[in-house]
């Protein structure tokens, strides 16, 4: 997977990433931690750069967020404040 033209606006990040030959653009949303190792990105839209269509499998937009999602150990008691 190729990503590519990250923008980041506030909690929200906009980045292309070519899967399966085609370009897609995805809008994440960043949300605090609630344990160690969780995801700190959430889907909040997609879509094909050509044709507009949310043609993705289930799988591979799972691709695409277990590969921004940081596997980190957070320390999830300075979120919560």
């Amino acid at each position: 997977m190729d990503m590519r033209n990250f923008i980041l606006h506030r909690d929200i990040l906009s980045v292309e990433a070519k899967i399966n030959e085609s370009d897609y653009i995805f809008g994440v949303q960043w949300k605090a931690p609630e344990k160690p190792y969780d995801e700190t990105w959430v889907l909040k839209s997609y879509a094909n750069k050509l044709t507009g269509e949310k043609d993705l499998s289930q799988e591979k937009i799972n691709g695409f967020l277990d590969a921004i999602n940081a596997k980190w150990n957070w320390n999830v008691a300075q979120f919560k404040k």
